[in-house]
């Protein structure tokens, strides 16, 4: 799917065929590796996945989209890349509802960072908060279907909370960074 006029960091630097497939292939690399450093924390390890996801939809538009997309796939066929391995069972993991959450964060920073270039900082700001959201609302919404609302929000989402801000503000910053003036 392209979208008219659309404009990301990728179309920027090169419009081949073969660029975009490097990228596609580099989205894909880059969250299987975030998805192994980890910092552990209670209950669940703190990742860069999110961190990736932002960057690469702000920074390459739809072919960022396309690879977390993928990288799902990928995981859930049984590539051992998410945070805890791999395969069809992990649709019945309480984490589960972050890796779908990005897959629609991705889509919509993609989306609504299109035009990117045309316009100013806030637009990328938005984007990635929009996505943040998302990611914690079906994370939060699918790991309450385990231990029950409140609970999800104090396991979920309140100790994620400052680290989250420092790779949305870590995202703008170099997307900002890779904007030609």
């Amino acid at each position: 799917m392209k979208f008219r006029n659309n404009t990301s960091v990728l179309d920027q630097y090169s419009s081949s065929n073969i660029s975009k497939i490097a990228f596609f292939l580099l989205g894909i690399i880059l969250l299987s590796v975030s998805s192994k450093v980890s910092i552990p924390f209670y209950p669940f390890p703190m990742t860069f996945h999110t961190f990736v996801v932002y960057f690469i939809a702000a920074s390459m538009g739809m072919v960022g989209f396309y690879s977390t997309l993928s990288y799902v796939i990928l995981g859930l066929m049984g590539l051992p890349i998410f945070a805890a391995g791999g395969g069809i069972g992990y649709l019945m993991s309480p984490t589960f509802g972050f890796l779908y959450g990005m897959i629609l964060a991705s889509f919509t920073i993609a989306y609504f960072s299109r035009n990117l270039f045309k316009k100013n900082i806030f637009n990328i700001i938005l984007s990635v908060l929009a996505g943040a959201l998302i990611v914690f609302i079906c994370g939060v919404l699918h790991l309450a279907t385990f231990v029950g609302l409140e609970k999800a929000i104090v396991l979920g989402a309140k100790p994620f909370v400052y680290s989250e801000i420092l790779k949305i503000l870590l995202t703008i910053f170099l997307v900002k960074l890779f904007i030609k003036k």
